[in-house]
């Protein structure tokens, strides 16, 4: 008896030290990282406060109020804002109650938890220093959730001790009973020995189960493992705190994307390959938000394939140009998946207000990335609420578009087009919408969508005519102003636009109207009324997009037109398909014929320039041709008031 309660002592030092070095191996771990979740948490709150206050405010009232929000968030237990001119001092500092100080003085110094404060120096426009902001992360949540998880991995040791006690008691008992039992010593020992490896397998499974547990909360504390982007669960949480956001300006956008040939990617190109690629698109896509300046955006890893960009106090202008600009990045990344093909995206954004519900948004932009893969292409598609219901986005969108057209916030992106021997033929005009002063420009591609949707399109329009017919009175030469369908439709935008042409008469001659080739088949009266203003005016009219309509080349000897352009996929698949390149003859046959001339856009490389100059095209604008075309924002926008 005393060598077994030896043994059974000795198995019992060495299960609790197992189980107690276990425990502080998960504390220790989770210590780490919490520490430096808050030090990154310190230097990107001190960070952004500098940049605001150095790009955007400059007295004291400003300063305070962007620290009262700042601080509202609850990230934060001080933020201090020191000003070098005048000595002064402004502060927000976290003043817990007396509870909160008791738990304080033995919980926090007993775990060692505290966030640095982090100091940035702002400075004015000029590069002079103007003062020192301090702020410093609130440790309060991080020590209660490492409290929290050591008490929960105490309950398991002590439950294992309790477990392990009463093994050890009925082992003694029973071994106890055994001696006492007139019986030989060879049962007596192989009953012990039975009972030794019983305890070993309990003690194993109560170790794995503890391993287990550590491996579960360090997976869920971690970020995605490949990517290193928040995980699903850090992403739930924050659009959680985002929906329960009850400040005025609360509200944002959610855009969500998907990489649909993920799993060929991997049986092809190895899984290695795959991992490594969306490392570093990932890396690619967190440069491009910040260099967009949303601060306070989420990227997360969702899934496999799924990834979420949360974009919390967005107007609806900012995210569509922010989305736009995150779908050509995906696009320039693509990998080959074949002889021909690349691998595909599919992209929705959705708007998302206070008490909006998390799980009808979420599954409006699962619907939305459907329709995008059914589409098959990476246009970023609008998850919509149902009928019944109206969007958010839509009230954003009209609030945006109401305010740019009362005050004018609207300028001309203006490139020149020339013809195959470098002669300039006319400029091409796109109208661009400035939602505030200091964000980036919108294209027309981006808002008028939602003019259209909105009834907002001629309006739209006739801001572009005055400009162009501003941007005439200063320049030279010709200009070309595209003009909606959803326009023509309406007669207070003829009649608008008879005025203005009448106003202007000489400048009315140097313009160019440009249509779809849509309005040949579906709106033909409205197009020969927009012909006759402008034939009458001297202006002429030009249509583009004539490869998806056509069926308007059956009467575009009805219209008295001074171009056509041929774009899209039409312009990039002659090389391979002779049935384009006859149609492409047969479009240029006809043109010359009724004296208009031809233009391509979109051309992919030399040999289909090629071809179309061989075909007789008039002017060939592309990404890999002499004349390109910039599809992406200029680095300036001048406003042209109207």
């Amino acid at each position: 008896m005393p060598t077994f309660r030896r043994v059974l002592f000795i198995a019992a030092i060495l299960i609790g030290l197992a189980l107690l070095g276990a425990q502080a191996l998960g504390v220790a771990a989770a210590h780490r990282y919490l520490d430096s979740q808050l030090a990154q948490r310190s230097e990107k709150g001190a960070a952004m406060l500098a940049w605001v206050l150095s790009h955007s405010v400059s007295d004291a009232g400003q300063r305070a109020t962007l620290a009262d929000e700042l601080y509202a968030q609850g990230q934060y237990a001080l933020i201090r804002i020191t000003d070098e001119k005048n000595g002064s001092t402004l502060e927000r500092r976290a003043r817990p109650d007396e509870a909160a100080g008791r738990e304080y003085d033995w919980r926090n110094a007993w775990l060692g938890i505290e966030a640095p404060a982090v100091s940035r120096a702002f400075v004015t426009a000029d590069g002079a220093a103007q003062g020192t902001v301090t702020v410093q992360a609130d440790s309060r949540q991080a020590r209660d959730t490492l409290w929290q998880s050591g008490v929960r991995i105490l309950g398991l040791v002590v439950a294992a001790a309790v477990l392990w006690i009463l093994v050890a008691l009925n082992l003694a008992r029973r071994m106890q009973t055994q001696a006492t039992a007139p019986a030989d010593g060879a049962p007596a020992a192989a009953e012990t020995d039975r009972a030794l490896a019983d305890a070993q397998r309990l003690v194993a499974a109560a170790v794995q189960e503890q391993n287990a547990r550590i491996e579960s909360l360090q997976s869920e504390v971690y970020l995605d493992p490949i990517t290193r982007l928040h995980n699903r669960r850090y992403f739930i949480e924050q659009f959680r705190l985002a929906l329960a956001d009850k400040a005025p300006e609360a509200g944002g956008h959610l855009l969500m994307f998907r990489q649909r040939d993920l799993a060929q990617i991997n049986r092809h190109l190895s899984r290695a390959f795959a991992d490594q690629w969306l490392r570093s698109s990932s890396d690619r896509l967190l440069k491009l938000v910040a260099e967009f300046g949303q601060q306070t955006a989420l990227l997360a890893r969702l899934s496999g394939s799924d990834f979420a960009l949360l974009l919390p106090r967005s107007s609806a202008p900012q995210a569509g140009l922010l989305a736009e600009r995150v779908r050509r990045e995906l696009r320039s990344l693509r990998v080959p998946m074949d002889k021909h093909g690349w691998c595909r995206w599919a992209m929705a954004l959705a708007a998302y207000g206070p008490d909006d519900n998390m799980s009808e948004t979420l599954a409006r932009l699962d619907h939305a990335l459907m329709c995008a893969e059914s589409a098959d292409d990476d246009q970023v598609t609008p998850a919509n609420r149902a009928p019944d219901s109206t969007p958010i986005g839509e009230y954003s969108w009209h609030d945006a578009l109401v305010t740019a057209l009362e005050q004018h916030r609207f300028s001309l992106t203006v490139q020149p087009l020339h013809d195959l021997a470098g002669a300039l033929l006319h400029q091409e005009a796109s109208l661009t919408l400035h939602d505030t002063a200091d964000a980036d420009p919108v294209p027309a591609s981006i808002f008028m969508p939602p003019a259209v949707r909105l009834g907002l399109s001629a309006d739209c329009d006739v801001q572009a005519v005055r400009l162009a017919l501003d941007w005439l009175y200063a320049g030279r030469g010709a200009l070309s102003v595209p003009v909606a369908l959803a326009s023509l439709a309406q007669p207070s935008f003829l009649s608008r636009l008879q005025r203005m042409l009448d106003d202007r008469p000489a400048l009315a001659q140097r313009l160019i109207l440009e249509v779809d080739a849509a309005a040949l088949v579906e709106q033909e009266a409205d197009l020969h009324e927009l012909c006759r203003i402008a034939t009458d005016a001297g202006g002429r009219i030009g249509v583009a997009r004539l490869p998806q309509h056509f069926g308007a080349m059956e009467r575009l000897h009805e219209f008295p037109l001074s171009y056509v352009k041929l774009s899209g996929s039409f312009i990039a698949g002659l090389q391979h398909s002779p049935g384009n390149r006859h149609l492409a003859a047969t479009v240029v046959a006809t043109a010359i014929t009724l004296h208009m001339q031809v233009y391509a856009e979109d051309v992919p490389d030399i040999a289909t320039q090629n071809i179309l100059e061989g075909l007789g095209v008039h002017a060939i604008r592309g990404a890999r041709v002499h004349s390109p075309q910039a599809h992406d924002l200029p680095a300036e926008h001048p406003w042209v008031s109207s």
